[in-house]
């Protein structure tokens, strides 16, 4: 295994493993690909349609990256370790509940010049512009500055600056005057609009959002209301605004500025909704006036270009640290059913300088190629496939993005649902994980979505079969005919059929030691189906399709509510049920015993309790699922959570990982100055009790390398690095029962 993996389990083992066994390598959470490629972030929860930036997490001087995936509205969080001329991220998602709640799209610019990244965003129901500003000193913090959206002074006074949540405007000092201006569309589409901010100009500085609509036309630039094509020197109006009538619609576009051929002049990339290219406008105007002469409608042509369905949106960041801003690009299209999902961030690294960038396409799955990314919909089951004592890891998708088409003008696009096996390959109390098979039982040659699998033994031979849900509603019966050897016996089992999008449970509710049936489905409710045995086979007889009164369906965010059950017992032996959501929430039941069929159950909030955890927001993104088992044989419970980002998030405090989206903070907190370092590094720590601090430095490969005593009473000291190699190192304190770890970057 190399260092750089490592690294990356300490980063999850220290809180807890490390104390307990410092010569032991930390494999709780350990995860590995088909090719047996240990994964850095493995429970980071996946990436589908993503924006980027640059903003300062922990204080430490280093930009670290941002990531906001609108489909679902979740937010990463990922500490840039610094290391010149690397790529080196650490996930830490304990700094994603310090930003608002940010929905469709965000960008990260310091409009008031005071060297932190604000926020500007989407304003629902207003297809307008809000904005935060960030006013952290010791830890992140926002507050906000506009709402309900941005104005601009057009004709006669200030009205709204249009931005619908299929447009990512420019947001940049388009005149060179210091402060931010912004390009948008016209309401109608086809010209890009101006608007000036007077900040400098009326104040004297840049901290006011004061802006004039200067340019109906910006660029003299034309985009064709029937694709993407783009007209230069086209400023002519072909169409009347009473054409919106007609059918006619703002079609939506992403804008990236900057001065790509080193003339002093903002240049323009663009993408187009339902398009998978991006096209660069090259500026050879003035700064006063921008007149578009030239376009590369392959960008970058030079290299690979961008073709990655749908609506491509661009950021620049230093992903390298080598000072240069590289590009990622990833798609920005409202819809979750037309856009790439598996290779969907693209990153290019810039081989040129800061004045002429040169991109080089780097890798397609950049992060996401480093997590369990399963496409699109990750629904997770715990269950002992091997039955060698240890529960294994099987998870459905809604599909992986096969191909786009037109239809009519339409975009469209092709999705496989899979089913994925992982196999437990720890220990009792210490599980990994192994991607043994990608297609279990080869269920994509059905050409189905939405495969939910649940497993139990149905025929009485001793091997667990499976009951695969997807989108048409019915039940897949998948039959283990031997160890490993799976063959679909019916793709319509039973004669169920609950709708659409139907999610199986295999699980005995009424507690008389025969698996019963329960379904979930688009529509948010449950269907239940007893379990009746026969000669060792399993039958199932309905009984109900509003189980317990559950309906989590939440019509101000969709008129579907697609419930995924999942059945459990508490420590105690009580039985709960967890169900996940169309919108994200893990809803938890309890009165479920001696109240079925018709409950009604009793909705709780007592995950947190039950996770042992502090975390108490377990929104993990659209299309939720949720399975709680005792993975770790210690008589608690853990918490795998799917999303429609395809990925897995795992919650339990004895897990090691925290990825939740409102993280734990630490007992007490010190700082390593500086850091990175050379020779010596001082320790400044606040003086929490009476007794002397214990310091451990230990290497990326886990290794004791330093360890010392110190007087809490001093409140600093200094530490000789110097006989440290150049490299990861985690610096651990522990004082009065408590403890914290730190990062330090020896040069």
């Amino acid at each position: 295994m190399t260092m750089k993996y490592r690294s990356v389990f300490l980063i999850f083992c220290i809180y807890t493993v490390l104390v307990a066994s410092r010569q032991q390598e930390c494999t709780a959470q350990q995860v590995r690909d088909e090719a047996s490629q240990t994964l850095q972030y493995p429970w980071a929860g996946g990436l589908n349609s993503c924006q980027f930036g640059e903003i300062d997490l922990n204080g430490n001087g280093i930009k670290d990256l941002f990531v906001f995936d609108r489909q679902g509205n979740r937010i990463l969080t990922f500490i840039n370790e610094g290391i010149p001329g690397e790529i080196s991220y650490a996930f830490a998602p304990e700094y994603a509940s310090s930003f608002p709640q940010l929905v469709d799209w965000v960008q990260l610019v310091d409009y008031d010049g005071d060297g932190k990244e604000d926020i500007f965003t989407y304003s629902p129901g207003w297809a307008g512009i809000q904005v935060y500003r960030n006013i952290s000193v010791d830890e992140l913090a926002f507050e906000r500055v506009v709402f309900p959206y941005l104005t601009s002074f057009q004709g006669g006074g200030y009205v709204n600056i249009l931005s619908t949540n299929a447009d990512y405007p420019a947001i940049v000092d388009i005149d060179g005057d210091g402060d931010l201006d912004m390009l948008t569309f016209w309401a109608l589409g086809t010209y890009i609009q101006q608007h000036t901010n007077q900040s400098i100009e009326k104040y004297g500085h840049t901290d006011s959002l004061d802006f004039l609509q200067t340019e109906f036309c910006w660029g003299r630039i034309a985009e064709n209301e029937e694709n993407n094509i783009i007209y230069l020197d086209t400023c002519l109006f072909k169409h009347k605004p009473t054409q919106f009538e007609d059918g006619y619609r703002h079609r939506g576009a992403t804008m990236l500025i900057m001065d790509m051929n080193n003339s002093g002049l903002p240049d323009l990339i663009i993408g187009d909704v339902d398009y998978p290219g991006l096209t660069l406008l090259t500026n050879g105007g003035s700064m006063e006036n921008a007149f578009m002469v030239g376009q590369d409608t392959a960008f970058p042509s030079y290299d690979v270009p961008v073709r990655l369905f749908s609506m491509p949106a661009t950021a620049l960041v230093d992903v390298n640290n080598n000072g240069l801003k590289d590009l990622l690009v990833s798609p920005f299209d409202p819809s979750p059913i037309v856009s790439e999902n598996k290779n969907s961030v693209w990153l290019y690294l810039n081989e040129g300088t800061a004045e002429q960038p040169v991109f080089r396409l780097h890798t397609k799955n950049f992060l996401q190629g480093q997590m369990i990314d399963l496409g699109a919909g990750a629904y997770p089951i715990l269950f002992d496939v091997n039955q060698n004592g240890l529960l294994d890891l099987v998870v459905g998708n809604f599909g992986y993005y096969k191909y786009s088409w037109y239809d009519f003008g339409m975009l469209k696009s092709r999705y496989l649902g899979q089913i994925a096996y992982f196999e437990n390959i720890g220990g009792p109390g210490l599980p990994a994980f192994q991607l043994m098979d990608a297609d279990m039982a080869g269920l994509s040659s059905l050409g189905l979505r939405g495969l939910v699998p649940a497993m139990a033994d149905l025929t009485g031979n001793g091997l667990a079969d499976m009951l695969v849900g997807n989108e048409n509603g019915n039940l897949i019966f998948v039959e283990q005919l031997s160890a490993g050897n799976w063959s679909v016996r019916d793709q319509a089992f039973a004669g169920i059929q609950v709708g659409a999008y139907s999610a199986p449970q295999l699980f005995d509710v009424d507690g008389d030691a025969v698996v019963d049936l329960v379904i979930g489905k688009k529509n948010g409710t449950l269907s239940y189906f007893k379990g009746v045995e026969n000669d060792g086979q399993i039958g199932f007889q309905f009984v109900t399709d509003e189980l317990g009164g559950v309906n989590v369906t939440d019509f101000n965010v969709s008129y579907d509510g697609y419930s995924t059950p999942n059945f459990f017992r508490s420590p105690d032996d009580e039985l709960l049920l967890a169900v996940g959501s169309e919108q994200g929430k893990i809803f938890l039941f309890d009165q479920v015993s001696g109240n079925l069929p018709d409950g009604p159950f009793r909705e709780i909030d007592h995950l947190a309790a039950l996770l042992d955890t502090n975390l108490q927001n377990f929104d993990v993104g659209m299309r939720s699922s949720a399975f709680l088992a005792d993975l770790y044989d210690n008589g608690s419970l853990a918490m795998m959570a799917g999303n429609y980002g395809g990925g897995l998030q795992l919650f339990n405090a004895s897990a090691e990982v925290n990825p939740g989206l409102m993280g734990l903070r630490p007992v007490f907190d010190f700082k390593l100055v500086p850091n990175p370092a050379a020779a010596k590094v001082r320790l400044v720590f606040d003086q929490i009790c009476n007794q002397p601090l214990d310091v451990r430095i230990y290497s990326s490969a886990g290794q004791l390398v330093k360890e010392m005593i110190i007087p809490m009473q001093e409140g600093s000291a200094e530490i000789n690095i110097e006989n440290l190699q150049k490299g990861i190192y985690f610096v651990e304190l522990i004082a009065c029962n408590m403890k914290m770890v730190n990062k330090l970057v020896v040069l």
